[in-house]
């Protein structure tokens, strides 16, 4: 007895032009899909690889600033996408559409919802920085809407909210995520660093191995995933089996060129999203060039990042104390013109001597 299906696909027609049918699954070849999904798949492998492994490492913020409380707005955010994707999966459930709730914007609606719940983490910050390079999805349902198939009441406004907050939610969080740096910039400037690199920020301006992983990834599951499933369905998931009718680009090398357009639109849209709405970013950018001192060894984790049992030694313990003055000073001489020279670090070691391996 095989598995019922129909929960899944079985309300799917042909009714509205290419989502599925004989025109949709005769658009070009499988032999065609077959040998673009094997090839692309690998290119996109070869560059998140290429990217991870230039990647610089992900400061976490101190860990009172970890266990702070969600805000009102924050709670009101994960609570609104939380409602409109259940009615959502409840109109696919109802009209046996289940399958598309594998398309990207649904995918991302669910990454949200865990980014807005979860406590910051190197984790939730690597996802954060991924799916900033998926914003292509939200802006390019509001450019070439595809509401002609909802018929449910309440389904079309289901359709412009979510992809509304699908686009609001990252504001919010680079915002929330760098308010506090805006603010102390100009009243503490030797903790600008440290405050700049909270744990839901983007990669500076300039720098683009996250962009690079995030596009190369929301690719890669178009051509892994939604492209075999649409070949094997017939089922034109995220036009992986044909080209959209307002698709500029038809024929058989509409992929080929969705990847290009793609490659340039989701950087573009992260980017432009920071520089538009991120608070402190572009200070960032300035900042982490200024010094190579400085930038080196903001590298290692801080003092404060650190957890008792992390200190293996009174040596280590010192070290990070002196580095997280140096820091300090070094980031306050960057903007009063003064330098600092070996002596003022060797005076500093003689100053701090620990008398255990912790620090409480």
């Amino acid at each position: 007895m095989g598995w019922d299906w129909d929960w899944a696909i079985g309300g799917i027609t042909d009714e509205i032009p290419r989502t599925t049918g004989p025109e949709c699954i005769n658009y070009m070849t499988d032999k065609r899909r077959w040998i673009e999904t094997i090839l692309l798949s690998a290119l996109f492998i070869y560059i998140m690889r290429r990217s991870w492994q230039r990647l610089a490492p992900i400061r976490l913020p101190p860990l009172h600033e970890i266990q702070k409380p969600h805000s009102p707005t924050r709670l009101f955010l994960l609570i609104a996408m939380s409602v409109i994707f259940g009615i959502e999966m409840g109109f696919k459930l109802s009209g046996q559409s289940m399958i598309f709730a594998l398309n990207p914007c649904h995918v991302q609606t669910c990454l949200q919802i865990y980014l807005l719940a979860a406590k910051p983490t190197k984790t939730t910050t690597a996802l954060f920085r991924i799916q900033m390079s998926n914003l292509n999805g939200p802006f390019l349902a509001f450019v070439f809407p595809e509401v002609e198939g909802r018929t449910y009441p309440f389904e079309q406004a289901t359709y412009w909210i979510q992809h509304a907050l699908l686009y609001i939610i990252p504001i919010y969080i680079i915002r929330s995520g760098n308010y506090h740096s805006n603010r102390c910039c100009f009243l503490f400037s030797s903790l600008f660093l440290f405050l700049l690199s909270g744990a839901y920020t983007v990669e500076d301006l300039g720098e683009f191995h996250w962009s690079h992983i995030g596009t190369a990834f929301m690719l890669f599951y178009h051509f892994l995933l939604l492209s075999p499933l649409s070949i094997f369905t017939g089922i034109n998931l995220d036009h992986m089996l044909c080209a959209a009718m307002s698709d500029p680009f038809q024929g058989p090398n509409y992929r080929l060129f969705a990847c290009c357009h793609q490659t340039l639109l989701c950087p573009l849209l992260s980017k432009g999203t920071v520089l538009l709405f991120g608070r402190g970013s572009r200070n960032s950018a300035a900042l982490n060039g200024s010094s190579g001192v400085r930038e080196a060894m903001n590298d290692a984790p801080q003092y404060h990042q650190l957890s008792s049992p992390e200190y293996a030694t009174q040596k280590e313990a010192t070290e990070a104390l002196i580095r997280h003055r140096y820091n300090t000073q070094a980031t306050t001489a960057a903007e009063g013109g003064h330098q600092h020279d070996v002596g003022d670090i060797a005076a500093m070691s003689a100053e701090y001597t620990m008398p255990t391996t912790k620090i409480d």
